[in-house]
């Protein structure tokens, strides 16, 4: 069995979910099953059965996470999602407040002459 930070990426990938300009960030496999299970646009398709797949082998221990990474982002290309390995320049991150009835990060347009 993997440890859970085996199971997170030393990399996230940044998709554009829903509306648009709703970015979320997908750091680990088990979020990439979760949004796979239960927020994924277009469930069907060879990379989305592929990715569910990678995913349940990485959690039990029979694949590297880098593995899961890879199928995630065939998946999200298959939907035509958009998807980046960084925050898009233009974006700046904005966390939950706490106590927030979501946890999604979200991202929004930086302001003119804002500086990252």
């Amino acid at each position: 069995m993997t440890s859970v930070s085996e199971k997170m990426w030393t990399d996230g990938v940044y998709m554009e979910l829903g509306k648009l300009g709703k970015y979320q960030v997908v750091w680990s496999t088990t979020d990439a099953q979760n949004m796979l299970f239960y927020r994924w646009p277009a469930k069907g398709g060879e990379a989305f059965r592929s990715a569910l797949d990678i995913c349940a082998s990485v959690l039990n221990g029979h694949l590297p996470c880098d593995e899961a990474r890879h199928a995630f982002i065939l998946a999200a290309e298959e939907a035509g999602l958009f998807i980046a390995s960084t925050l898009p320049r233009h974006m700046r991150l904005v966390l939950p407040e706490i106590g927030a009835k979501s946890t999604d990060m979200k991202f929004h347009p930086k302001k003119r002459g804002m500086r990252t």
